[in-house]
């Protein structure tokens, strides 16, 4: 009923933190007053000035003048400290004393502080709704898929130009992108100085007086606010988002979240176990939310060893270091690399000290050597200890560590779905928990991930060798056969020769074992190498046929000028004959009446 309230987008500006749920309350005001005070006696109504305009007719008719305090729960312990005589900390407002004065709060606050309630739904509409927002040091967008609806707000400032708002509008009406809110708010003083300091040196650089860059510096700006019913990680939502930036001063996204009151992620895992934690409690004993698990896993550190450090092994350990502390061994001396990420080398024969002390083991070699691998492991010295595998496919190596395991070791099968030089933000990282008793471990591991905004996807083995199999297999397959000297490299190209570029090059950092891999237990492989072969040979035949037809035409189109020519010829001699016959008759003496002749 009383708009938003824009403190708090200056404070979502001001702080780096995501919006991860939404919730839409039911608000039922209350007037709260010392036990015993006649309402009648009532002059003043403290409470946040929300809460006040909320109330605005209520109050009006009555007389009470409305005045705004900090909160409306602090509105009713204000009253309640005066009563007791106890120093609060915030005193009331002049002229405001427990005898004239009431607070506007929740009926819970008046139990909380021993406050009467005079009268409760005081509020002028029975629809009365407050829209709350939860706010995270980490976003949840890679925990939303397409069948949770989402949604996802963002703030942006434009340049003072005609038709700026309707051309940043279209760049989502334009893609059928639904949105549920707008709003303009005058700019805060730090983000219009730090707009007012980027102009200025753009246009020193350009070499602009500054004359004429005080006047085109507008006295006034306004930010605007957005919702639109869609993930930040939907294509369409992402093109969007470029193109509003291309048009825009600043851009920001404040969180891409669930709708409707939904939770996931961590949040949804944290009411879960408070929940489970408080089953059978009374209120009183109750126990109350004050962390999410990713807080604690964010400051925990895991130790992590990697066997095998091949290029992706080391690209995943450099991007864990800042965060775990990292180990690794390898049958080759990667002591020089390992020394280079940050990274604890260990040779082969001290496995034992390699193993000392782990969280997690991360299985990082091909997938055929994934047994052989395993094989050489004390498995015994797994128990209790996390093993997460990286490989393309995931039923196998599934089976190999679900087989030789113990039984209290965790499993986890991954693949994280990005090349050695690929930012992570956005890129699926697909998983299934397959075994998993400490699920602290598991998510902290996770958590990586996450932070670094990949698209996290649950999913069983089968359903991803189903979906990625082959479409991985023809990826590689494709990029092996596009090496560089098919594809030169060239100052101007189009999308497509980049992708193509992109792929020949993701490829190629791969290892030939790793492709391999791909190729033994995918078992479409060589039907998808005999269709590719086939379609080559099909494109060949329809090049070779293409070539015939055209040399053919070109043939009968040089035999057509053939004939035309020498039918132009033809047709020229005759008429040359026509008119020397003509010439011959016009030379002939000309007989006259008298019977003489004239020349």
């Amino acid at each position: 009923l009383g708009g938003s309230i824009h403190e708090n987008y200056d404070l979502m500006l001001r702080y780096d933190l995501t919006i991860v749920a939404e919730h839409d309350f039911r608000v039922r005001h209350c007037l709260l007053t010392k036990p015993g005070l006649d309402v009648k006696e009532i002059k003043y109504a403290i409470s946040h000035s929300q809460a006040l305009s909320q109330c605005d007719n209520y109050l009006r008719a009555r007389g009470i003048t409305p005045i705004s305090t900090y909160d409306t729960a602090g509105s009713a312990k204000m009253i309640s400290k005066s009563i007791k005589g106890e120093a609060s900390g915030r005193e009331l407002p002049e002229g405001c004393t427990p005898e004239n004065t009431a607070a506007i709060a929740s009926n819970l606050a008046g139990e909380t502080f021993e406050l009467e309630c005079k009268e409760e739904g005081i509020e002028d509409d029975d629809c009365n709704f407050t829209r709350f927002l939860l706010l995270g040091r980490n976003g949840v967008v890679q925990h939303l898929n397409k069948k949770i609806p989402s949604k996802t707000s963002l703030v942006f400032t434009l340049p003072n130009s005609a038709g700026a708002l309707y051309k940043s509008l279209a760049c989502f009406s334009l893609r059928d992108i639904d949105m549920s809110k707008i709003e303009s708010r005058p700019m805060s003083a730090a983000l219009l100085n730090y707009l007012r300091f980027r102009d200025t040196v753009t246009q020193m650089k350009v070499g602009e007086t500054a004359a004429s860059r005080g006047k085109q510096l507008p006295r006034f700006r306004y930010c605007f606010y957005l919702d639109i019913l869609s993930s930040e990680l939907d294509e369409g939502v992402q093109n969007a988002l470029h193109h509003l930036r291309e048009q825009s001063d600043y851009c920001r996204i404040l969180g891409s979240y669930p709708a409707n009151s939904r939770l996931v992620g961590p949040v949804a895992e944290a009411v879960e176990a408070l929940n489970a934690e408080n089953a059978g409690k009374t209120h009183a004993t109750a126990l109350r939310l004050k962390s999410l698990p990713s807080d604690d896993e964010e400051a925990r550190q895991l130790n992590i060893g990697f066997v095998g450090y091949g290029s992706f092994g080391q690209y995943l350990s450099k991007k864990m270091s800042s965060q775990h502390n990292i180990r690794c061994i390898d049958p080759l001396d990667k002591s020089k690399e390992a020394q280079e990420n940050n990274v604890e080398y260990f040779p082969t024969y001290d496995m034992s000290n390699f193993l000392k002390g782990l969280d997690v083991v991360v299985i990082a070699v091909p997938m055929i050597d994934l047994e052989e691998s395993m094989e050489s492991l004390p498995l015994e010295k797994l128990r209790n200890k996390l093993v997460v595998e990286v490989c393309p496919l995931n039923v196998h190596p599934r089976t190999v560590l679900s087989r030789m395991l113990p039984p209290d070791t965790d499993i986890l099968c991954t693949n994280p779905m990005f090349g050695t030089d690929v930012p992570l933000d956005g890129v699926p990282f697909v998983y299934e928990k397959v075994r998993i008793r400490d699920t602290r471990r598991a998510s902290c591991f996770l958590s990586t991930f996450e932070r670094a905004r990949c698209q996290m996807v649950e999913m069983a083995a089968e359903d991803h060798d189903a979906y990625v199999a082959d479409a991985e297999f023809v990826t590689h397959l494709t990029g092996r056969l596009l090496d560089r000297n098919l594809l030169p490299v060239s100052p101007v190209s189009s999308k497509e020769y980049a992708a193509l570029c992109d792929v020949a090059d993701m490829t190629t950092n791969d290892t030939f074992d790793m492709f391999y891999g791909m190729f033994k237990y995918n078992d479409r492989a060589k039907e998808l190498l005999n269709t590719m072969r086939d379609n080559l040979a099909s494109v060949e035949r329809k090049l070779a046929a293409k070539e015939a037809y055209l040399a053919a035409s070109a043939e009968m189109k040089n035999t057509d000028r053939q004939k035309l020519l020498a039918e132009c010829r033809m047709l020229l001699r005759e008429m040359a004959k026509a008119n020397a016959g003509i010439a011959e008759e016009g030379s002939s003496p000309i007989e006259q009446k008298d019977g003489s002749s004239s020349e």
